[in-house]
């Protein structure tokens, strides 16, 4: 199918391949300092039995207009011209995911906490969390506010508002030059992002728990529902790009993470840290891009993958670095082969990233049976698959 999809006029991320209806809704959690709480997307499986019979209901892949100028900072234009030539590029997408549909009772399901990159937010993945989600688990994307997303807030009590009312703090991308003098700045963000998955952990706990929290944005669902949802025996954390870097730092800091899926990792961020490898026992799935690792990086890579038993690394042979974001499925096919060149389907590139994720996670965690259905496809492009570092 041509890409971008569309359904009764909505332009939207492929709709998940799992058997369930993907629901999804955003929480935002203060704390008693800024540094507290945290701001997150949580996707789930829900009782609802058709995708497209409920998508009056869908999510909007833009979370606010405020993002538009958020990618147009990153992308090096002004303001005023950028947040048109984003409306212009990407129009008003979907994600074929219902806000607040009611979740399935089928529980507890394993939770995945997902750690974005530079320039993304907590919507750039939906492809990945959603379809993850419909094959039965419950994903938690982070928007880290360590100014490296492409833009984010926060809600504070304004005392001079009557009542307290909370204010919108919006957080802008914050450039910084690329693997040259910006490495005290990385580890910066490092220990925020590191921080902000912890707490993540803490919060997800608190709703299985079913204690109540502090819920900023206005949101017609009752937290109350996800309580006994999850299964947090073997939680675990998936990154893309500084997400990875995120991570790695995060199974070493947090053991209460079983599990790691580190996508197109940077390894750059953690070149001089030899020792972070050897304080990791947690197993990991790399799946790496074609374009987007040099010797350099794969060097760094080759410590944490010395236990072949517990370390897996797969190569998409034809792949682009964004091939596991949504922005290639998104774009008209004149500005993805020029922005995004790729030498193999966008769509495919991500299915196949999904897939060897899902078998990886089956054999990983227990009560999981073999699925054929995802092994057929990545059986048959066994061609465009590289296992292990050269």
């Amino acid at each position: 199918m041509e890409l971008p999809h569309s359904y009764r006029g909505k332009r939207h991320v492929p709709v998940p391949s799992g058997r369930f209806v993907v629901g999804c809704t955003d929480l935002m959690i203060g704390g008693p300092t800024k540094e507290d709480g945290c701001f997150l997307r949580i996707f789930y499986p829900t009782k609802l039995t058709d995708t497209y019979a409920n998508s009056n209901d869908w999510a909007t892949w833009m979370p606010h207009r405020k993002y538009k100028e958020g990618y147009a900072i990153v992308r090096g234009l002004t303001s005023f011209i950028g947040k048109r030539v984003i409306s212009w590029v990407f129009g008003k997408p979907y994600i074929p995911v219902v806000v607040d549909g009611e979740p399935s009772n089928e529980p507890p399901f394993p939770v995945i906490v997902f750690s974005h990159g530079i320039k993304s937010c907590r919507t750039v993945y939906s492809i990945f969390c959603s379809d993850i989600s419909s094959h039965g688990f419950i994903v938690a994307a982070i928007e880290h506010r360590d100014r490296s997303a492409c833009m984010s807030y926060t809600l504070e009590r304004e005392q001079s508002i009557r009542g307290g009312g909370l204010v919108e703090r919006w957080i802008p991308y914050r450039p910084l030059p690329f693997e040259r003098n910006d490495m005290p700045s990385r580890r910066e963000q490092l220990e925020i992002r590191t921080r902000e998955c912890t707490q993540t952990l803490d919060l997800l706990a608190r709703l299985n728990d079913g204690v109540q929290v502090q819920h900023l944005l206005h949101s017609t669902m009752d937290l109350v529902i996800f309580k006994g949802l999850m299964d947090l025996s073997s939680p675990i954390i998936a990154g893309h790009s500084f997400g990875s870097t995120t991570l790695l730092r995060t199974l070493a800091a947090d053991k209460r993470y079983k599990i790691g899926l580190a996508m197109d990792a940077w390894m750059w961020p953690l070149k001089d840290e030899p020792e972070l490898a050897e304080s990791i026992e947690q197993p990991i799935l790399f799946i790496n891009s074609a374009n987007f690792q040099t010797r350099f990086s794969l060097e760094i890579m080759k410590r944490f993958t010395a236990d072949a038993d517990k370390r897996h690394v797969v190569t998409i042979k034809g792949s682009i670095h964004d091939s596991q974001s949504d922005v290639p499925c998104l774009l008209p096919k004149f500005i993805r082969r020029f922005e995004y060149p790729s030498a193999i389907d966008p769509l495919l590139a991500t299915q196949l990233s999904n897939r060897i994720t899902l078998l990886y996670l089956r054999r990983q965690l227990a009560g999981y049976p073999a699925d054929d259905e995802l092994s057929n496809l990545v059986e048959k492009s066994a061609d465009l698959l590289l296992e292990g570092i050269p």
